[in-house]
């Protein structure tokens, strides 16, 4: 079975358990092996079918496995935040479950030439204020985007398109001018991470923070630090019909026992858990778990900006890159569900490295090489090194553990520190670690699994100090600019083999699989690729 049928199947297996119809069943209806996130819209109406027809009202409490820090719409670096804020805002185009685009503020859009793109509003869309939606505010957003305000944070500008300039058109007509060809700026758009849509002011008008005026599904009530976001349906939601629920909480809950309480307590109706903590539920009435691959694999990061590290040498990267055995953190901290993954994770569309040349090539485990290559770099011996990583949730503590044990046997004595999220997203965009363990997230474009490869954004000088690659450079920038998606293929795949080669600042480590128990009065909830919680926006309540 190739690497893609395995998805598929574990994706099969995952619709069997969400809609309890046998796999006979399911393929009957043309949910089979390539049906599920292959056949995009077909795939989605199948699945469609199998629901029941939604109900109105009722209240839902989802569980947050991370307090969001903040929830203000621009400059945010840590995904718990975007958790925190993705129900009250909407951008100008969206992503179906299949990550298709599709139109959400804006009814159309127009390629004026490489440069230029014109996007026309829907008419009569409102703000949660009452306030109608307009190209000011469009623009507005824009700008604040291009310069997020505190508490946002400049990093993110690494996932900005190259855009120079927004102009209004009309009242309802928004032009974007590109300082260059971007390929990246529908899929930044469809992501809707850093590109919600706000009411022109907003800024001055409350802490965003803590309060926000959107045109998402639900508006919000109050956001209480490491309690819960609370939220309640918007009654004038430009999708006909929806949303489905009266009222959403997300409440905040660290501790995963203390979500798996809160489950069998029916104190909460989903959460997100650890394969073992979810083993729990399978089979037991009243919950469904759903699991899926998502964007977020598990990365270690270096910094290169201190000549007097070890790791500045090439040698001692690469090293360390065979040092790590993969399977043994998939099979200890995971329980046998995962995947290798490159710099693009597997699940990615066509981008992503097979799993046989991740497996055989790049990221083998090669103890014997490794130890040659700390040899030739003249470290046999080793070297101490701080590696911060989250505090919660715990598999971070224990993928760092395992770490720690596989690397002294090249004589490297990890010291690990866990930081609570708000201080290691800080210091990390500052560029303040040695070694930092930590998730990557969904991207707009695949440019995005990239863009602190290129020295023109401002995280490469906080990482990389000055540390030069042109190939590297040409390699990054033609992706960028490159619009025909077959010519970019190859470009990607060059540029990623070159950074597994040379391993620069990121060490890929694995693709988990994300786990996600719910009480089945819940329906139309999945787990999402992004690793948002975008179901929510869709689900309803017996």
């Amino acid at each position: 079975m190739s690497d893609d049928e395995l998805i598929d199947e574990e994706r099969l297996e995952y619709e069997e358990r969400r809609t309890g119809l046998t796999r006979a069943q399911l393929l009957a209806r043309g949910v089979g092996l390539a049906a599920v996130g292959a056949l995009g819209g077909r795939a989605e109406a199948a699945l469609g079918a199998l629901e029941a027809k939604p109900k109105r009202g009722g209240r839902l409490t989802w569980a947050l496995e991370q307090d969001p820090v903040h929830i203000a719409p621009f400059g945010q670096t840590l995904t718990s935040g975007h958790w925190g804020k993705e129900f009250i805002y909407d951008s100008l185009v969206e992503w179906d479950r299949n990550l298709n685009q599709r139109p959400a503020l804006a009814e159309s859009w127009k390629v004026v030439n490489n440069k230029t793109v014109d996007f026309t509003l829907k008419r009569g869309i409102k703000f949660h204020n009452g306030k109608e939606v307009t190209a000011a505010d469009a623009k507005y957003s824009f700008d604040l985007q291009a310069a997020p305000p505190p508490p946002g944070t400049v990093a993110t500008l690494s996932q900005f398109p190259a855009i120079d300039k927004t102009e209004v058109l009309s009242k309802y007509r928004l032009r974007i001018h590109l300082k260059k060809p971007d390929a990246s700026l529908f899929g930044y758009l469809a992501w809707s991470r850093y590109s919600p849509i706000v009411p022109q002011g907003m800024y001055d008008q409350l802490n965003p923070a803590r309060e926000g005026i959107g045109t998402g599904p639900f508006k919000l009530v109050r956001y209480t630090p490491n309690d819960a976001v609370e939220l309640v349906r918007n009654p004038n939601f430009w999708r006909k019909g929806q949303p489905y629920l009266d009222a959403l909480t997300l409440k905040v809950l660290t501790d995963e026992q203390a979500r798996v309480a809160a489950l069998r307590a029916g104190a909460i109706d989903g959460a997100t858990l650890s394969p073992d903590a979810a083993r729990q539920f399978v089979g037991q009435r009243g919950f469904k778990v759903l699991k899926n691959y998502t964007a977020a694999f598990r990365e270690l990061q270096l910094t290169l900006k201190d000549p007097s590290k070890p790791w500045i040498d090439g040698r001692v990267r690469r090293a360390v890159n065979h040092a790590i055995n993969r399977q043994e953190m998939i099979n200890k901290v995971y329980g046998g569900n995962g995947a290798y993954s490159g710099h693009v994770p597997p699940g990615y569309g066509p981008w992503p490295l097979s799993q046989k040349e991740l497996r055989t090539k790049y990221e083998k485990f090669d103890l014997a090489l490794a130890r040659r290559l700390m040899a030739a770099a003249g470290h046999q011996r080793g070297f101490p090194v701080k590696l911060t990583t989250f505090s919660t949730p715990p598999d971070f503590a224990a993928l760092a553990s395992v770490l720690k044990e596989q690397l002294k046997r090249i004589n490297i004595d990890v010291d690990i520190e866990a930081q609570e999220p708000g201080t290691f997203g800080a210091r990390n965009s500052a560029g303040s670690f040695e070694w930092d363990l930590t998730a990557r997230g969904m991207r707009g474009d695949v440019i995005g699994y990239t863009n602190e490869f290129n020295p023109s954004n401002a995280i490469y000088g906080r990482w990389f100090g000055d540390y030069k690659n042109k190939l590297m450079w040409r390699r990054v920038g033609a992706l960028q600019v490159t619009l025909d998606q077959k010519k970019r293929l190859p470009i990607a795949k060059a540029l990623e083999k070159q950074l597994l080669d040379s391993v620069l600042i990121e060490i890929p480590l694995i693709a988990v699989q994300k786990f996600q128990v719910v009480r089945t009065r819940v329906h139309n909830m999945y787990v999402a690729f992004s690793d948002f919680n975008t179901g929510l926006r869709y689900a309803w309540v017996d």
